[in-house]
This record gives structure tokens, C-alpha cells and sequence, in this order.
């Protein structure tokens, strides 16, 4: 019942829309306390994001708010409708489409889609995670995955052959950047999930995605590890370019080249969501929504995965 205002709000937006927003705020969703390593040393809190990905939002010009799991689909619809973009951050869930961030993604998936179906350029990216439940909000919420190890590993890229010039990540990366992307071990693997070329094929993923760069794992395993959806805005990465310039906890890569690389992920991501005109009718509640209004907490000395954490009570 709420498409119909929804979508008129959406093109109302478009028809005002500017060249280059230069305003960008991205919504980072919240991830349930109950799947992570804070709920012993967290237990009155529900969420949480890692500030991590709010730093490489900043870092790339842009400003944060939280998204929270668990909410109507009309708090979806009026998020998407503030935001410039989405960011799904890597954790862990319990891959059920119906709670916590595995329906937060799955719904503003959908309302994304929608956006960009009236020509409202509305980008999405997922990382580790992110990446994994963005594939099954493609095909209804299945699971596709195949078990592997690529925990704590730091690999090159593999292009996929034709996709040089195919991918909206690769064709203008500039060549310094692509050369150490494919030759040095700069992105920060960690997770025991991989999405393996054959499943890919045969859950019909290759009809909404395609695939980008490919990678190893510990067992010779191929993954695929860069997707991007073939006519929406919407990228995926099962690695971790966050990590390299503000993660520590980890033997992930810290080397020039490594944060020089990553930082190219989150800027090419705030720019595409420069491109469209969504916003916060009153500044009063942007200014009241915007992850400022949080403190971080300082997590790395507990044995935590993170540095640092943002903890909500929502």
C-alpha cells in the first residue's frame, strides 16, 4: 500500500534531480548483537556497526547513518528515500530473509530495485556479508553457498576474462590501481562461505549478476569474489577494502599499496551515490540521525575482530 506514494515521492526527487550531489549521506545497516562476539561482553545492546565502514565512508566524502534491522517495510521505503546509497557491511546472520539484517537487506533490495526502475540511480554495496546476502535477495532468499576457507588470507584478484571492459568497477580503475589489484595480495579475506562458479550457473545468479573477479582459497577452491548486478547499481565484494587502513586485530594487509588499492572501492562508491538527488527534508533530523550523534567504542583491547564499534539500544 505504501508503492504507490512511495515511487511518486522517488520521482519527484528525479526530475529535480543535480549532475553530482555533492551532499552524499549513505545508510549503513545495523547488524544484531546476538551473531558476533559482543553478546557476552555486550548483552543490553542490539546492535551494532563497526566503525571501520563508517571511516571509509567518511574518508570518500560522505556522511553515515544508521539503518536498523528488524523495521516495517515503510521505514525501508523512507530510508531509501533520504539516502544516496546503501552500504551491508560483512559479519554474521542467520541467513533467514524474514529477521535481523538478512530482512533489512532483502527489503530495501527490492525497494532499491524499484528506484532504479524509474531511472533513479540508487547504488548498493555488500561486503563479505553483504556480498552473500545480496546474491540470495537475487533468488528469493535460497542459499547458494558452498563451504570453504578463506579465513584470515589475503589474495590478488583474478579478472574474468571479457570483464575488463565489461565491469563499472574495472573499466575507468585507473591502471596503477588495477595492476596492484591483480599481482599483490591486498584484499582481507575472512569468511568460511564461498560462491562457487558452478552454483552460480545453476541458481540462475548469472541472470542478475554478473561475475567479476574470481579467487582461491585455502584448498584451491575458486570462488567468485567481485559481483555486479547487469542493470542495477548494485556491487559486491566478498573481501573487505575497510579493513586495510583501519582494521589492526587481524594479519590483514597494511601496506601502501594495499590501502592505496581498497581506498579506490569506497570512492568509487560514494560517487556513484553523488548521482542521484534523495535527501532529508529537514536538517533537524538529518542532524539527528547521523551516526555523530553515537559514540564509538574502543573494542580491539577485548579480543574483538574491531578496533573500534558503534553499539545501539534501538
Amino acid at each position: 500500500m505504501y508503492f504507490p506514494v512511495f515511487l511518486t515521492l522517488i520521482l519527484s526527487f528525479v526530475t529535480k534531480a543535480t549532475i553530482c550531489n555533492e551532499r552524499p549521506v549513505i545508510g549503513i545497516l545495523t547488524q544484531e548483537v546476538y551473531w558476533s562476539g559482543f553478546k557476552n561482553l555486550k548483552p543490553f545492546v542490539k546492535s551494532y556497526i563497526a566503525t571501520s565502514y563508517v571511516k571509509s565512508i567518511e574518508a570518500s566524502g560522505g556522511r553515515v547513518v544508521p539503518v536498523f534491522t528488524n523495521r516495517t517495510t515503510k521505514y525501508y521505503m523512507d530510508v531509501v528515500r533520504k539516502v544516496n546509497g546503501i552500504l551491508v557491511p560483512g559479519g554474521g546472520c542467520a541467513f533467514n530473509m524474514s529477521f535481523g539484517i538478512s530482512q533489512s537487506t532483502n527489503e530495501i533490495f527490492q525497494i532499491a530495485k524499484l528506484v532504479n526502475n524509474v531511472n533513479d540511480h540508487f547504488p548498493i554495496l555488500g561486503i563479505c556479508l553483504g556480498f552473500e546476502l545480496l546474491l540470495m535477495s537475487s533468488i528469493k532468499g535460497k542459499f547458494p553457498f558452498s563451504k570453504c576457507n578463506a579465513q584470515d588470507l589475503n589474495l590478488p584478484l583474478t579478472l574474468v576474462p571479457g570483464m575488463e571492459e565489461k565491469s563499472v568497477l574495472f573499466r575507468n580503475m585507473p591502471k596503477d590501481i588495477q595492476k596492484i589489484l591483480l599481482t599483490k595480495p591486498v584484499t582481507a579475506n575472512h569468511h568460511f562461505k564461498c560462491m562457487r562458479k558452478e552454483n552460480f550457473t545453476s541458481m540462475n545468479l548469472d541472470k542478475f549478476w554478473n561475475p567479476i573477479t574470481t579467487n582461491r582459497d585455502k584448498y584451491n577452491l575458486t570462488f567468485i569474489s567481485t559481483i555486479e548486478a547487469k542493470n542495477y547499481p548494485f556491487v559486491g565484494l566478498q573481501f573487505h577494502p575497510e579493513k586495510n587502513a583501519y582494521e589492526w586485530e587481524k594479519d590483514d594487509p597494511h601496506s601502501w599499496s594495499a590501502i592505496y588499492s581498497a581506498r579506490y572501492f569506497y570512492d568509487w562508491f560514494v560517487n556513484e551515490c553523488r548521482q542521484n538527488n534523495h535527501r532529508y527534508i529537514k536538517k533537524s533530523t538529518l542532524e539527528n540521525e547521523l551516526i555523530y550523534n553515537y559514540p564509538s567504542t574502543y573494542v580491539g583491547k577485548l579480543n574483538s575482530v574491531f578496533e573500534e564499534v558503534y553499539f545501539f539500544n534501538e
